[in-house]
């Protein structure tokens, strides 16, 4: 795939491109490379010493991490969504809600500052090799944790979740662009920078 220019149109191009690609899947596809995906996680000693992670649940072929919420020890806060406004993320009590995009979502639960997470996962449409990530458009998860743009930070750890289709060489990073630190798929990892 070329290097993807940091025009709108192109962004708007390869990620039309690679939501058909995701949404084409067939459910057991994406349930054999959602448990890849989350057994790779387990092992990851980030995650192992992790106590409260940011997660969300798997929408039209997304890769889905949400068989963490049953791991002792581990609180898995999901994402609120309120548009135009960063994400919140609740540890949930009780039962999820259909969120303004479809998706569920707490509806009570105890809050979580996104800078006391350790580990946040991320979803993808398409990232790069070098942690540059395309997202739905929205900017949640940019305007969220804007601030560790180039920061020397500890946590959260930004890790983006997707299939292996989905990563490409080379995105063009825009100005607003939060990159990832790790990259996670069915067929392995992919650590920026290293």
């Amino acid at each position: 795939m070329p290097v993807v220019e940091p025009t709108s149109a192109s962004v708007d191009d390869v990620r039309g491109e690679m939501l058909a690609r995701r949404q084409a899947l067939a459910a057991d596809v994406v349930a054999r490379s959602s448990a890849v995906v989350v057994e790779r996680l387990r092992g990851l000693q980030e995650l192992r010493e992790a106590r409260t992670i940011g997660a969300y649940l798997g929408v039209r072929g997304e890769v889905d991490p949400s068989a963490l919420c049953d791991d002792e020890g581990l609180d898995v806060a999901l994402p609120v969504t309120t548009p135009g406004e960063a994400l919140r993320f609740v540890v949930p009590v009780g039962p999820l809600f259909d969120g303004p995009f479809g998706i569920r979502q707490p509806g009570d639960g105890r809050e979580v500052p996104p800078d006391d997470l350790d580990v946040v996962l991320v979803p993808v449409v398409v990232a790069d090799e070098l942690g540059n990530r395309v997202g739905h458009g929205a900017g949640f998860y940019d305007r969220t944790f804007a601030h560790v743009r180039g920061a020397d930070r500890a946590r959260p750890l930004l890790i983006g979740l997707c299939h292996a289709f989905q990563v490409v060489p080379r995105l063009e990073a825009r100005s607003w662009d939060v990159p990832l630190d790790l990259v996670v798929t069915e067929v392995g990892l992919v650590r920026p920078g290293r």
